[in-house]
């Protein structure tokens, strides 16, 4: 059983004199964490299972890693920060239980690097929503970065042009971060400025109560806001709308669209694209307005048109602290993506291999369509390889999972990541691709050396397609590193 539900509400009070230890350290999220207190003159320390790009990193700033879990690794009198992952029979757990060291989840820690009274920034912009937070958080640090604010970032992926998933800010002024709802530890944050970006059922372990959990959670995160407070809503996600008439009136509600649905005339501030139209790969290009008067053209030079909109929302966010346009938009157009949302990873017999984070059935399908749009012009085709992640979400998605596809020349589907969940009898990757509505959907297993799925792409993988394996489990190093012939 995971040790974090029990230590969400407990305080956490930083203090540089006791050392903070990261049990996870490795994780996308926890590392970013871990950078910014290093950074900050905190001693730092952690372990992981296995070594990454992560750990590397960490320990190269100066912080002490372990590979592996053992209770002699945890400082005297540290306090031991933890994600939901993580189970209370971990050694080190159980020793700071034994020894009553102080115990706190992640988001704990988030909220204290955001708004609390050693590391805390005047301004805090929370990012989330079901879909793109972790994309619209790399942009909107970005383009505050070079628009000059310098704010600190953390985010639950790297940022390829800062090369980190982390970065402290000089002043203290500005703090963008990606809020996570998967586990409610959304409700842990009072951010001055929230963007969300769109609303729907994921998480299905944790909202066990289906959409309605989703939006309760959202409602009591809106209602403990701040006076003063701004939230961006996506007006045409139908489930953000209905949110948003329930923000409190002490919030300020700012509108934003992916087009040109709005009149200019609304009295609230609304962000919103004309004319989005596609112009290189895939990518696409608008005119951004915000009410009547047009601010300038946004050319994103990541593929789909969803992008745009991500792209909107960061301009958003700048715009209300006051950012030139232009910068905004400059930082955009050389924003080339976050690691593992549409990450070009390499090529293999001239085909372009590319991995993708998509996990639920609104991702794959923009995902694919992306894929599809970019090889417009071409005789290339879109070859997928879907791993299932969780049993619970695809239980609670099957409709929506059977018809996601479509944009796909060829589908393979592989075994289902568990991620510590049991299995749920008969909801296997085979029975789901006897039923998926996809002419030429097969199932392969996936096999700890992915041999049995890159056995089968080597059969049809001609020069020009798009190659592109999507998921949240281990999918993600199926095609990475894989050697042309």
């Amino acid at each position: 059983m995971s040790i974090a539900t029990d230590t969400l509400n407990q305080p956490l009070t930083l203090d540089k004199a006791r050392p903070v230890h990261f049990v996870g350290v490795g994780g996308v999220g926890m590392s970013g964490l871990a950078k910014v207190l290093i950074e900050s003159g905190f001693q730092v320390s952690g372990s992981d299972a296995a070594e990454s790009a992560y750990t590397k990193a960490l320990r190269a700033l100066g912080g002490t890693i372990h590979i592996g879990h053992a209770a002699n690794q945890v400082p005297v009198q540290a306090q031991l920060v933890v994600s939901s992952s993580i189970d209370r029979q971990n050694p080190e757990i159980a020793l700071a239980l034994e020894h009553g060291l102080e115990i706190h989840h992640r988001s704990s820690l988030l909220r204290e690097v955001m708004q609390g009274g050693l590391l805390g920034h005047e301004t805090t912009i929370g990012i989330t929503g079901t879909h793109g937070k972790t994309t619209i958080t790399g942009m909107t640090g970005l383009a505050l970065k070079l628009a000059g604010l310098e704010p600190t970032v953390v985010v639950g992926g790297k940022m390829p042009q800062l090369d980190t998933n982390a970065i402290l800010s000089p002043d203290g002024k500005y703090a963008v971060a990606e809020l996570d709802e998967s586990d409610g530890t959304i409700l842990q944050y009072q951010p001055t400025l929230s963007v969300v970006a769109n609303l729907e059922l994921d998480h299905a372990d944790h909202y066990t109560n289906g959409l309605q959990g989703v939006l309760d959670t959202f409602r009591t995160y809106l209602n403990a806001l701040k006076p003063g407070s701004k939230v961006l809503f996506n007006v045409t996600c139908p489930n953000t709308k209905a949110l948003m008439q329930d923000c409190p009136a002490s919030v300020e509600r700012i509108l934003l669209a992916p087009g040109d649905v709005f009149t200019g005339q609304e009295t609230e501030t609304t962000y919103w694209l004309k004319n989005a139209r596609p112009y290189a790969k895939g990518c696409y290009q608008a005119y951004v307005y915000r009410n009547s008067k047009m601010l300038g053209e946004l050319n994103m030079s990541v593929p789909g048109k969803h992008n745009l909109f991500n792209g909107l929302c960061a301009v958003a966010v700048g715009d209300q602290l006051g950012a030139d346009f232009d910068s905004l938009a400059e930082a955009l157009t050389a924003f080339t993506g976050m690691g593992r949302r549409f990450e070009k990873v390499g090529e293999w017999n001239h085909a372009l291999l590319v991995d993708d984070y998509a996990h639920h059935p609104s991702e794959v399908l923009v995902t694919l369509k992306a894929a599809r749009e970019s090889l417009q012009g071409t005789n290339g085709r879109v070859i997928a390889v879907f791993q299932p992640h969780r049993y619970s979400r695809l239980q609670a998605l099957w409709d929506e999972f059977l018809t996601c596809f479509g944009d796909a020349d060829l589908l393979f589907l592989t075994d289902v990541y568990a991620a510590h969940e049991p299995v749920i009898p008969g909801l296997t990757a085979d029975a789901f691709a006897q039923k998926v509505k996809h002419p030429k959907a097969q199932y392969v297993p996936l096999a700890p050396d992915f041999e049995p799925v890159r056995e089968a792409l080597k059969a049809v993988i001609q020069p020009g397609d798009i190659v592109l394996s999507m998921g949240a489990g281990n999918i993600t190093q199926l095609l990475r590193h894989w050697i042309s012939p």
